[in-house]
């Protein structure tokens, strides 16, 4: 039994280091974290990924703007709460890259957006901090995994799943991908019928992800559940809920997935999911660098290896996944079982694909939204079986053609809102009634500003001109209460660009 004296001496032996540090911390109080400012400023600047004023007008010397700011860059863009994504890069060969991503994601133009940056290193090449602290990234702010062997795609899953952010933010070392791009991300996930998963795409991605769009319409002889998917990318940049990754796990390992296809996670997330991915025309700059892992021929065969192995997994998941099956024989044993509720995938509860395409804007926080068509009618989604996504979509390019796929890359609409003059967005199909062009800008433009007018500037050629004199115009500051006008101001642009036709710009207010 322990004396009074005992036990005086411990409580001593505890209170005064206690005390002592207490006293300590009112004399010199802790300094708060030092972070190196970035030495890869210049850089971004250089390439014109550092945030920048914006004239209000293409038109130089013309006195009607000369009151005019630039919309999108006012201050209220980024969300005002919390960051709250984890951005996640995979590093295997190209570490200068990473490096320059880090710098971007780190800047002072993402502080409200994102809250950590986790560099996956699946090179046996370590990476240390002091490496890294030249991005202006602090260490609190930066997450270092070193990987003990290379899980390929399979890592930013991993990742992403073990996030402290509800969100997370997946890209490749081989792309920088803008800050207002993310910005829109990240607020287009939080409107109420959002998409869990959004993919930023470039041009010829966007056209494989939508030719090998598969619809297989449900069977009651066949028991089998419809099936609605695509494939897309994740590393040209994609922002995701944080649970979709865990569940995409769960699923992977419901179907006891061997390793091989673990690490190839990519080819099996958009399809497994039985929904129509979300994918936007992006303004992404792509890095190069280092040795690539798809390559070539072999490359392009191993990856369709996976992308059909994904079919044949969403397939057996399809089947008897009706809610009006008794049950299941899993092992073949002839056993029927009550079906288990499945993780992430989707079944006998189809979402239609909106006619919608996005774009994220250039320099500008804003996304573009049309309904106007980039393929011909004829473009077919229907199959027997999932498994002919890949012939599906080889058909699909037949009826393109030559010429409507070249339109669709060379024009696509991410061209509307890049901030260059000489850049178009076009369609080969022609205007008709219904066709729609939306702007949302991420920007407070609510009459509590008290402004005079803001005005949409639309820089189009002669022909388009016609279209828009039987056009419709609204607008809305909260999304509910809509104004509509019937006019607009023509201004001609009197500058030929690259030997391309007139063009005009067309004020709306």
């Amino acid at each position: 039994m322990a004396t009074r004296e005992q036990i005086w001496r411990a409580f001593q032996a505890v209170a005064v280091p206690v005390l002592l540090g207490l006293i300590s911390r009112q004399i010199w109080p802790s300094r708060p974290e030092q972070t190196p400012t970035s030495l890869y400023l210049p850089l971004l600047a250089d390439i014109d990924f550092v945030p920048r004023t914006l004239p209000a007008t293409y038109r130089k010397h013309d006195s009607h703007f000369e009151a005019y700011d630039h919309v999108s860059l006012l201050p209220e863009v980024a969300p005002a709460a919390t960051p709250d994504v984890t951005a996640v890069i995979l590093n295997w060969s190209r570490f200068p890259n990473v490096i320059l991503i880090a710098s971007l994601l780190c800047g002072p133009w993402l502080e409200g957006t994102i809250s950590e940056v986790f560099i996956w290193n699946n090179s046996p090449r370590h990476i240390t901090y002091e490496e890294m602290k030249n991005t202006g990234c602090s260490k609190s702010k930066l997450r270092i995994y070193n990987a003990p062997s290379n899980l390929l795609f399979q890592a930013r899953f991993v990742a992403c799943a073990q996030a402290s952010t509800p969100y997370c933010f997946v890209q490749d070392d081989d792309y920088l991908v803008r800050p207002e791009i993310i910005q829109s991300l990240r607020v287009h996930m939080a409107a109420p019928d959002a998409s869990r998963v959004i993919h930023l795409l470039p041009p010829h991605e966007h056209l494989s992800t939508t030719l090998r769009e598969t619809d297989v319409q449900s069977s009651h002889d066949r028991q089998l559940s419809s099936i609605q998917t695509s494939f897309a990318w994740l590393g040209h940049g994609t922002m995701l809920h944080r649970s979709e990754a865990q569940s995409f796990l769960r699923l992977m390992r419901y179907l006891d997935a061997p390793p091989d296809d673990m690490k190839m996670a990519d080819n099996f997330f958009t399809i497994l999911s039985n929904r129509v991915p979300e994918v936007w025309h992006d303004q992404g700059f792509e890095l190069g660098g280092g040795q690539p892992f798809t390559v070539g021929s072999e490359g392009d065969d191993r990856n369709k290896k996976y992308i059909l192995r994904a079919t044949r997994y969403l397939e057996s998941l399809a089947h008897c996944g009706r809610v009006s099956c008794d049950g299941f024989d899993r092992n073949g044993s002839g056993d029927q079982q009550a079906r288990p509720q499945l993780p992430y995938i989707t079944l006998d509860r189809l979402h239609p694909q909106k006619p919608w395409i996005r774009a994220a804007c250039r320099v500008a926080a804003c996304v573009l939204e049309t309904n106007i068509r980039t393929l011909p009618d004829d473009v077919s989604h229907t199959a027997t079986n999932i498994s002919d996504m890949l012939s599906l979509e080889i058909e699909n390019a037949r009826t393109l053609g030559d010429a409507g796929k070249q339109n669709y890359l060379d024009h696509a609409p991410s061209n509307a809102v890049d901030g260059k003059a000489y850049t178009v967005f076009r369609s080969l199909y022609g205007g008709k009634k219904g066709d729609k062009i939306t702007l949302d800008v991420l920007t407070d433009i609510s009459e509590a500003r008290r402004w005079t007018a803001v005005e949409l500037v639309l820089l189009v050629d002669s022909a388009t001109e016609v279209i828009l004199n039987s056009s419709l115009f609204g607008w809305s500051s909260d999304d509910v209460t809509w104004r509509s006008r019937m006019s607009f101001h023509v201004i001609p642009f009197a500058t030929i660009l690259r030997k391309k036709p007139l063009l005009t710009a067309c004020n709306t207010l």
